[in-house]
């Protein structure tokens, strides 16, 4: 009897974990808009990259797509909030850096002005203070340095960014440590090396676009700049 019960047990977990999966499944399904197109300098058409959420991500044209990676193409002018969190751990960085920015768009600005989240979350080693810069990209409708809202916080700084060539991981899920996103990268590495890829190690940036409530899918990738 006692088997039984315990065999029934773990049948409705089952189910129930099942139920669960589907609910978020099924959610993040009936969140995803039609994807945000641009027409590039070059006349190329770009659009959302990454994951497809019900938050705008920067859009980019991808240029390949292989086993191990991709290639994709960010046009310039793509603007970020960022800041450095000099002197510290990768965990402190990402949540001092994380709040800098959040409150930022949350109103902590010259503005007072609420700016909508979006993705990813770049977490890029700063060698130079010694610690992390944290970014969040803002969105498309400011489409320059100056129309983004001064942030209050003197270290919270708003920046453009110059065309690039951006060699992207495979996407992972799971909650990455420092040493989970350097895995990442090696196996990045490896398979920009057997491709004959030259890339700038110091533009090495972990990209997160899950919310840190988010549970299950979650999703990350690493991303290097090619030259």
């Amino acid at each position: 009897m006692a088997t039984i019960r315990s065999s029934c047990t773990v049948f409705l977990c089952s189910l129930v974990c099942v139920a669960v999966l589907s609910c978020v499944e099924a959610r993040d399904l009936a969140l995803q808009g039609p994807a945000l197109r641009l027409v590039t300098d070059s006349g190329n058409e770009a659009e959302q990259c990454g994951p497809k959420l019900s938050i705008e991500t920067p859009v980019c044209t991808v240029e390949k797509k292989g086993d191990g990676f991709e290639l994709r193409r960010y046009p310039a002018g793509q603007i970020w909030a960022e800041t450095v969190v000099a002197n510290s751990s990768y965990r402190q960085a990402c949540s001092d850096g994380f709040y800098r920015c959040f409150y930022f768009i949350s109103g902590k600005n010259s503005a007072k002005e609420s700016i909508e989240m979006t993705g990813p979350v770049h977490i890029k080693p700063a060698p130079e203070a010694n610690g992390w810069k944290i970014a969040f990209f803002t969105p498309s409708k400011y489409k320059s340095v100056a129309d983004v809202p001064t942030p209050t916080d003197p270290n919270v700084k708003i920046v453009s960014t110059e065309e690039s060539l951006v060699a992207v991981s495979n996407m992972f899920g799971g909650f990455p440590s420092e040493r989970d996103y350097y895995t990442q990268w090696v196996k990045l590495k490896d398979e920009l090396d057997s491709a004959n890829l030259h890339y700038d190690e110091s533009s090495l940036v972990f990209a997160g676009y899950s919310s840190p409530f988010e549970i299950f899918h979650r999703k990350q990738e690493v991303h290097v700049t090619i030259e």
